[in-house]
């Protein structure tokens, strides 16, 4: 299903994987928070990027998967789907309930809620046209795959933005 593909599945995954390495290093700039914001902070923004590229990641190996039949690359395209739009729909409650200090911007439940979960049902509909074999079905995976990796990026950015800057500290000497 996949053939001439490798090479974009390979690069797909590669990406999916330093993203990954990237939450590490915007965790450990985590370290002087509270823990309760680091935790809900985890809880509704970067668990979600980290499923993401995840997903990007398992995508990209079971495409590489020789001989994977449509209907077994639909499957994982489902339950990934599934997943996904649970976890996206949880985002959006959670991001949404957030106030006073913790008052998000408002484009925060719209990149790490709402487009993610657009992004799901994008893939279930491709994984119903895999299983169908659908010859456009190729294409929507990679279409599919593409979004994430540069929502990741931009979701990354915005994290990594939001935590580097910090306040002086009050007795700072001259």
């Amino acid at each position: 299903m996949f053939d001439g593909w490798g090479e974009f599945y390979l690069l797909a995954g590669s990406a999916a994987a330093v993203l990954i390495g990237l939450i590490f290093v915007v965790v450990t700039l985590m370290s002087d928070r509270p823990r309760s914001s680091v935790l809900s902070g985890s809880r509704l923004y970067m668990g979600p990027v980290v499923l993401q590229v995840t997903f990007v990641l398992v995508l990209s190996a079971a495409a590489l998967t020789p001989g994977i039949s449509p209907t077994k690359l639909a499957a994982v395209g489902a339950g990934v789907s599934v997943w996904g739009l649970v976890r996206g729909l949880i985002s959006i409650r959670g991001i949404r309930a957030l106030t006073g200090n913790d008052k998000p911007h408002w484009t925060d439940v719209w990149f790490y809620g709402a487009i993610p979960s657009l992004l799901y049902v994008s893939l279930g509909v491709v994984s119903f046209a895999a299983w169908r074999e659908l010859s456009w079905a190729t294409q929507g995976v990679a279409a599919v795959i593409t979004a994430w990796l540069l929502l990741s990026i931009r979701n990354e950015w915005d994290l990594v933005t939001w935590l580097a800057p910090r306040p002086d500290s009050s007795d700072a000497s001259d």
